[in-house]
């Protein structure tokens, strides 16, 4: 008995999308009600970069897993177990 590793992934995924979905309307909110000057520029460049980076590395990382992998939760076969009289 045991947990497929890619359901993680797929949470994992999940807070993928609402870190873009947050970074999205952070970007649009500092380019429409910021002020025009270079900070504000560089401040979003600078923003977008991170996020980039950090989801680069992420997607580097979680590439080299392998998804398929079941996770053991119990330390035996409880069909055969309970199948054996007593």
């Amino acid at each position: 008995m045991g947990i497929p590793l890619y359901t993680f992934y797929f949470i994992y995924l999940a807070f993928v999308v609402v870190f873009l979905f947050f970074t999205y309307f952070n970007v649009y909110h500092l380019i429409k009600y910021g002020l025009p000057t270079i900070i504000n520029f560089l401040i979003v460049v600078f923003f977008l970069s991170v996020s980039g980076a950090i989801l680069f590395i992420s997607w580097e990382y979680t590439s080299q897993i392998n998804w398929q992998q079941i996770i053991s939760i119990a330390p035996f076969d409880y069909q055969t177990t309970l199948q054996r009289p007593f």
